[in-house]
């Protein structure tokens, strides 16, 4: 019997346009830290790391279709399917765009999904913000991502927050939005360009529930600064609204997409506990359907251009 083997797409745009550094320096493409460690900041310059033997052989392998990663990852958009067959495997550092920067896993709140408290626990490791700023040239990145655990309580964040002003680099802060106070305000309001808020739910009680140890008033008072603060100033910073999904907040999405604009935020999106979600909507076949069929009926009046769907098209929430 004769054919052809086709070989399967796994283009992975990550591997070609920045990286992910861990709380102890390690370098990964993606922050599911995949496909490979590819070095460790506090022994070599990331400028050094970007063609190496081996990060050159990956980029090949995900040109190839060989990609072993891809297939169970749900951040690539796979519905993007661009031709590679000129595509280079070296890489210009000064090309780069993108840099996720995780100082820590220390929080001032336990999230029932999150287990930043437990691995914080076992290794309470930081990012040094000296060695990030001598050896990540930040220069040429337009997409620095800043989390923790909670950044705002980890003091080497505050320090990088402080140098990236100095640098004139603007950029977006991952927060449960408990701990800004007036000044930090002032501070994301003049420096962020995108403020994202683990709010996690529509609703007092289901926010407190999920965010434990978070107070819903507060949260939405810190929102309300921002937003007052931000139009005095004339800032062009967004207040993003993110949702991780679990079980106990599944059926505050309807609401959520309802009620973002009222809660204080210009744009959405979502997240969902890879271990539980899945299996619980496939065993919850109606709360499935009926989610899908609210969902719908919202999004005919919804402003689609605030709201990324993405994961719930993942989860099959939503229609293609």
């Amino acid at each position: 019997m004769g054919g052809t083997t086709t070989v399967a797409h796994t283009y992975c745009p990550d591997l070609w346009n920045g990286f992910t550094v861990n709380k102890s320096g390690d370098v990964y493409n993606c922050c599911l830290l995949k496909p490979f460690r590819v070095g460790n900041i506090h022994d070599l310059k990331l400028r050094r790391m970007v063609n190496t033997p081996e990060m050159m052989r990956y980029r090949a392998k995900s040109v190839r279709g060989d990609l072993a990663c891809y297939e169970g990852c749900n951040l690539v958009n796979k519905n993007v399917n661009p031709d590679t067959s000129d595509i280079s495997t070296d890489v210009d550092y000064d090309n780069l765009r993108r840099i996720h920067l995780s100082f820590g896993e220390a929080c001032n709140i336990r999230c029932v999904m999150c287990k930043h408290p437990e691995r914080n626990a076992r290794n309470g490791a930081f990012l040094d913000s000296r060695v990030v700023i001598e050896n990540i040239d930040i220069v040429p990145f337009e997409e620095i991502l800043i989390q923790g655990g909670e950044p705002l309580v980890i003091k080497p964040c505050l320090e990088y927050m402080d140098y990236l002003e100095k640098m004139k680099k603007k950029y977006i802060l991952l927060t449960n939005g408990l701990m800004i106070d007036d000044a930090m305000t002032r501070k994301l309001v003049k420096n962020a360009k995108i403020v994202s808020i683990s709010i996690n739910a529509a609703t007092k009680e289901t926010h407190e529930a999920v965010n434990v140890g978070s107070s819903f008033e507060r949260v939405l008072s810190n929102i309300e600064d921002l937003g007052r603060v931000r139009e005095e100033a004339g800032s062009d910073m967004i207040l993003c609204g993110r949702m991780t999904l679990t079980p106990s907040n599944l059926h505050e999405i309807p609401a959520f997409l309802e009620e973002y604009a009222e809660l204080g935020f210009d744009v959405i999106n979502f997240g969902y506990d890879r271990e539980t979600v899945p299996h619980y909507l496939k065993e919850n076949h109606k709360l499935r359907i009926t989610l899908r069929e609210r969902i719908a009926h919202i999004l005919e009046n919804a402003r689609r251009e605030e709201i990324d769907l993405k994961r719930l098209w993942q989860l099959n929430l939503v229609r293609g």
